[in-house]
């Protein structure tokens, strides 16, 4: 048995017991550097096991309801399995689904995707796979990100960010990332395939119990659930195809209808914004109404 899979069952086997385990403890039990100690919590993390850090408390812990205690299986034989469904998730679907039912018919735990990373639809486009690896690194690490990013409207502009990475997901086509922008100092979006120069920094960050997974499921993440119609010109079209989940509807007048369904309605007049002029807001009214005010407001600002 291998030095670092001892040290990472004796984990597994502390947080279990309920220990208090903080960086430094876990250090210094284990004889190696703070440095060590968290590539060996990230490690687990990325082989499926829930552990997060309790800002409270200052410690280590399983998310809540999360036990090993799942049939008779031992803290060792949990590692190994979470550890061997990442490795063998790179010999092809087809070994991968036979390690699935292997799973599926001992139901004992789950080894999911890990909790940072929301995904439902079209496969991953390759364009964003290198974008997307060194973000769940950085996640999983608590690392913070270099970045250039370019905007899909105000003529693409580009901008030179850092950010505190937190969730990556899939909705409408797009893999997004959702980071604490420390630029901007504010949560932002931002769309994998409009990145560049991804670097993940030596430096690491504190997390914010403020930016959560909750409503990530949606293509914004704020408010009740509203339905949207509307029409953009023809030079939106190149813009609209990035969006592969969305309904696009021609018109006779060569104009794009979409409608789709969203969180509340700040998210969804952000995304607007991006196409005026050359969008219409058909449906809801009050949402028309919402652009409109904000706009005459604007104007008399500039």
């Amino acid at each position: 048995m291998s030095y670092k899979f001892e040290s990472m069952l004796q984990i597994l086997n502390k947080l279990n017991s309920r220990e208090r385990l903080t960086r430094d403890s876990l250090a210094r039990h284990l004889g190696v550097t703070i440095r060590t100690a968290d590539r060996y919590i990230s490690t687990l993390r990325a082989a499926g096991f829930p552990i997060s850090h309790d800002q409270q408390k200052g410690c280590y812990v399983f998310d809540q309801g999360y036990s090993l205690a799942k049939l008779d299986f031992s803290a060792e034989e949990v590692l190994a399995l979470g550890l061997a469904k990442q490795l063998v998730s790179r010999f092809g679907a087809r070994t991968r689904k036979a390690l699935d039912r292997i799973e599926h018919k001992m139901s004992f735990c789950s080894f999911d995707l890990p909790p940072h990373i929301r995904f439902s639809g079209q496969d991953m486009p390759p364009q964003v796979e290198e974008h997307f690896r060194k973000l769940n690194y950085a996640i999983a690490n608590r690392n913070q990100v270099e970045m250039d990013y370019h905007s899909a409207y105000r003529g693409g502009a580009r901008s030179h960010r850092v950010v505190e990475p937190y969730f990556l997901y899939y909705q409408q086509g797009v893999w997004y990332l959702r980071a604490y922008c420390r630029s901007t100092r504010e949560a932002k979006l931002f769309a994998l395939d409009r990145m560049e120069n991804v670097t993940v920094l030596d430096k690491s960050f504190v997390p914010r119990t403020d930016i959560t997974a909750e409503n990530l499921d949606g293509a914004f993440v704020d408010g009740t659930p509203v339905n949207v119609v509307a029409r953009f010109g023809p030079k939106c079209k190149p813009y609209l195809e990035r969006y592969k989940d969305l309904v696009k509807k021609p018109l006779p007048d060569g104009r794009v209808e979409i409608r789709f369904r969203t969180n509340g309605t700040k998210g969804a007049k952000l995304w607007l914004y991006r196409f005026l002029p050359d969008v219409e807001i058909v449906k809801p009214k009050e949402l028309k109404e919402e652009i409109r005010k904000e706009l005459r407001e604007a104007a008399e600002t500039v």
